[in-house]
């Protein structure tokens, strides 16, 4: 039994290392986008110690500025903490939903919002992580474990120099390796005696000497039945102790426990491409004209001395107020000048500076920066912000597709499992349950369907007032919650058709006329007492 892990073990590390070769120009590419734009992460093709200096080739820190702009708007427009940015809703036509099922998604989706916002908003701090990950490198990877004991659900961001992802068949990334390294007290306080003799032992004697561990995940079906309870789990979990080749510990998930969103996948590959790679080449160039620029600018502040030979420099005395002896000839010459080059400061940093302006555009600065024009109504803001917004629409789905859905299903299904959550409806036994999103960004991407509705009121109205029988061909009620939905007002807001139709019919009503009637009465007679 203990060859075959140690032989699962070692199938387990040869396959990780055959992906890491595989993506070994990739580590390299990354590792140069990161020492120009996110130095802290520049540890891809090899290990730097800690509180190493990262920065030593950046001479202009707008690239990296325009990457962390970018990701705080990823993170405020489509998950900001303040706001609602998903909601639950039935898989069924809106006038088929029952009030009991609206009710249990409305609070289903508030518990889980509660609960991201829950242990001192870890999600949200780390999903910050994520974005800056994703528009650097293209590529993400965040980690979602389930604490069965406590109900709690942890997140983390893990560093892309440590995984290495594969896809299946549809091109979704289903197997994630985690090489990464572990102090030998944290290996024995997570596995305990199923850890080798010698980190056992370091643990005793150099609590805080590292080891190295690998963690895979990838589809049960590849890798035969579990044991126990992990048999019934769509995911197997291992984790190895790789410079031992022992096999550690053996799990699963019910669901994939990593999400692996891409930017894009133009280059198609199994990592994505980024707004970096992109930029790169005016990322160097700007560095380098910088560099240029900085060394020009000191020769014309602090220019070089022309002298006759190196002895007469000898004991010269350039710092301020101090006496040069001998700078005069009998005639009162100089015998020192400075060298004016003639170099055009000027020219370099207007070079510079589209430069600057090309990598901030790459990193969608325009978008993000919504500078209101002179003379604008708030219509005419809010027409360009979204048409602004819409071009980060197929950049949102793939994040959608790759990053949200499987969170928030990973979500439900770990806060159902530690009864979090109330029992469904009997409608909702017998139908499945969608996501939608109400964020900034996602509500951007369907104002074109309400700006539209706006538009044919607008239109109509003028003919309206002369033939008030062409609203007609409108339904009014379907018209106002399309407009409601295309803003993103919640479900709770809305009535149900029902509780509409009741409300009218109760309107309506002998009793609710004579009362009006009366209000009426009452309301003439105070004005005309008030007049009197």
């Amino acid at each position: 039994m203990t060859q075959q892990r140690n032989e699962l073990a070692r199938d387990l590390i040869r396959r990780q290392e055959g992906l890491a070769a595989q993506r070994t120009t990739l580590d390299h590419l990354w590792q140069e986008i990161a020492e120009l734009m996110k130095p802290m992460r520049a540890d891809f093709t090899f290990t730097r110690q800690p509180g190493e200096k990262r920065a030593q080739k950046i001479f202009d820190g707008t690239a990296g500025q325009a990457a962390e702009n970018l990701a705080a708007g990823l993170w405020g427009l489509i998950t900001n903490a303040a706001n609602d940015w998903f909601t639950l809703r039935a898989d069924l036509a809106e006038d088929e939903e029952a009030q009991e099922t609206r009710v249990w998604l409305d609070e289903v989706t508030r518990r889980m919002r509660a609960s991201f916002a829950g242990n001192g908003q870890r999600f949200y701090a780390r999903v910050m992580e994520l974005y800056a990950d994703l528009v650097t490198f293209g590529t993400g990877v965040f980690y979602v474990e389930e604490d069965t004991a406590s109900g709690r659900v942890h997140y983390s961001c893990r560093h892309l120099a440590e995984c290495f992802v594969a896809e299946n068949a549809r091109d979704e990334v289903d197997t994630v390796f985690r090489r990464f390294a572990f102090t030998a007290r944290q290996a024995e306080a997570r596995w305990g005696d199923a850890c080798h003799a010698a980190i056992r032992r370091a643990a005793a004697a150099e609590p805080d000497r590292r080891f190295t561990f690998l963690h895979a995940v990838l589809p049960r079906d590849e890798m035969g039945a579990g044991r126990g309870a992990a048999a019934e789990m769509a995911f197997a979990s291992f984790y190895v102790d790789v410079e031992h080749g022992s096999l550690l510990s053996e799990g699963g998930y019910h669901e994939f426990p990593y999400q692996v969103p891409r930017w894009s996948t133009g280059s198609r590959g199994v990592y994505g491409d980024s707004p970096a790679m992109l930029a790169l080449p005016d990322v160097k160039m700007l560095n380098a004209m910088s560099k240029t620029t900085i060394i020009a600018a000191q020769k014309a502040v602090d220019p070089p001395l022309l002298a006759i030979d190196e002895l007469a420099v000898r004991g010269l005395r350039t710092h301020p107020g101090g006496i040069i002896y001998g700078g005069l000839d009998e005639n009162g010459r100089r015998r020192y000048e400075p060298l004016q080059s003639g170099g055009n400061v000027g020219l370099g940093l207007e070079l510079e500076e589209q430069r600057r302006e090309a990598v901030r555009q790459a990193f969608y600065f325009s978008l993000l920066l919504m500078v209101q024009q002179p003379n604008q109504t708030a219509t005419e803001v809010l027409a360009r912000q979204e048409e602004k917004l819409r071009l980060m629409g197929p950049h949102l789905g793939r994040i959608q597709a790759e990053f949200l859905d499987p969170l928030i299903r990973r979500q439900f299904g770990i806060m159902r499992r530690a009864g979090l959550l109330p029992p469904p409806p009997k409608q909702l036994r017998a139908s499945g349950i969608r996501i939608g999103y109400v964020s900034p960004l996602a509500r951007a991407q369907r104002a074109g369907e309400g700006a539209a509705i706006v538009r044919v009121l607008e239109s109509l109205a003028p003919l309206g007032a002369i033939r008030p029988e062409i609203y007609d061909n409108l339904d009014a009620d379907l018209a106002a919650r399309l407009l409601a939905q295309s803003f993103g007002v919640p479900n709770q807001l809305l009535r149900t058709r029902e509780a509409v139709a009741a409300q009218r019919a109760a309107a309506q009503s002998p009793e609710a006329a004579g009362a009006m009637g009366g209000m009426l009465d009452g309301l003439g007679a105070l004005l005309g007492g008030g007049a009197a």
